[in-house]
């Protein structure tokens, strides 16, 4: 395997549970907005200028918000070195970790319950969702230590991913001793 491998691999989130939950509210908050603004404006007497503010600032609330509930996981391994990325609606990216995979504990999958016992006594401080839905098939998780930017200060952190045979075969090259394979389905 060349050590010098790119790649990167991207999960749209479901649109379940929490996420449902947040797209119902936001649809909600929009068609109550305009409302609101216009029985304050007859109340204070100037509805008139609010008919062509509300469509404007509707506009500009649901550009802003909506990326929030549209969120797709990015996960990328350049030369060894693993980047977890969150994308906000297509538009806007933020970098959560970034780690080397030969640091990393222990990758294995989720399905295994050895391994879901052994993650749960790591007891990890931080976790980290990278899959669609917690019931998606090839789930892996990733225990590593996080190294935080003030001291150098290490916290224990677990990471699940989707993963694909690639993804595996790249983890097994930078991490032999540290990665459980299974067969993946992909």
């Amino acid at each position: 395997m060349n050590e010098f491998l790119t790649y990167e691999f991207v999960v749209s989130q479901k649109t379940q549970g929490k996420w449902l939950a947040a797209r119902i509210g936001l649809i909600a908050f929009y068609c109550l907005y305009p409302v609101a603004i216009l029985l304050l404006g007859m109340k204070y007497s100037f509805a008139a200028p609010l008919l062509a503010f509300i469509p404007i600032s509707l506009g500009l609330i649901i550009f802003i918000t909506w990326r929030y509930v549209s969120v797709d996981y990015e996960y990328s391994v350049t030369s060894g070195t693993l980047t977890f990325t969150k994308i906000y609606g297509n538009r806007s990216r933020r970098k959560i970790f970034e780690m080397k995979l030969k640091d990393a504990v222990r990758i294995a999958p989720l399905a295994d319950q050895n391994e879901v016992a052994r993650a749960t006594a790591y007891t990890p401080e931080r976790e980290f969702m990278g899959v669609s839905c917690m019931s998606a098939p090839d789930i892996y998780i990733m225990l590593f230590e996080l190294h935080t930017g003030k001291g150098g200060e290490k916290r224990r952190a677990i990471f699940y991913f989707e993963a694909t045979a690639k993804m595996l075969s790249v983890c097994r090259f930078y991490n032999p001793s540290g990665t459980v394979l299974s067969k993946p389905t992909r």
